[in-house]
């Protein structure tokens, strides 16, 4: 099985860094790019399901990406971006103003338990889970629409350690491939834009 996993394209709490969590936010002219590339990328694979984040932004990336599926997208929280509790909606800048270092470390360890969120082993454990749900689907290529923690999870898993985001950038309507084959899975591509 192939898993084509796109993050969604550029939102308007990207744009002001803000923290988005599971919020719903729109896609910017930007974004709505970011999605029309990344159905290029996907463009002539047929796709035995699809699968999209139950967010606005990564419903929208999929309707533009690819428009002839919608009827057969399954939504599901299991692919949400890290919930962030009380701080969805403010501004990165802000937090750090409020908080300092304390909430410099929180971030970069993606533990947002203390506002009311999850931390990253949470975070894994929803994405393991729909990891495994695709593992027994019977499907051989899978189009999936989500979030770069969501992402970022789904590498640290099939790597079997967590990676340096910086290592492993995640664009807006980058398309990444997982794939899964005799109970393994492995990375084939990662991040690709065109």
């Amino acid at each position: 099985m192939k898993l084509y996993v796109v993050r969604h394209g550029q939102s308007e709490d990207n744009i002001a860094r803000r923290h988005s969590g599971w919020a719903d936010c729109s896609l910017t002219e930007q974004g709505r790019a970011d999605a029309e590339r990344a159905g290029t990328v996907l463009r002539g694979i047929a796709f035995d399901k699809v699968f999209s984040s139950d967010t606005k932004r990564a419903k929208q990336t999929c309707a533009i990406a690819l428009p002839e599926m919608q009827d057969a997208v399954e939504y599901t929280p299991l692919i949400r971006e890290t919930n962030v509790g009380t701080l969805t909606g403010l501004e990165v800048a802000e937090c750090q103003r409020r908080w300092g270092e304390e909430y410099d470390s929180r971030r970069k360890a993606r533990n947002f338990c203390p506002y009311g969120g999850e931390n990253l082993a949470m975070h894994m454990e929803r994405v393991r889970e729909f990891l495994t749900m695709t593992e027994s689907g019977g499907w051989d290529t899978v189009a999936v629409f989500s979030h770069g923690g969501s992402i970022h999870c789904m590498l640290d898993i099939v790597m079997g350690a967590v990676q340096n985001k910086a290592d492993y950038p995640c664009e807006n309507g980058s398309v990444s491939v997982f794939e899964y084959a005799d109970g393994v899975w492995s990375l084939a591509e990662w991040g690709r834009m065109e």
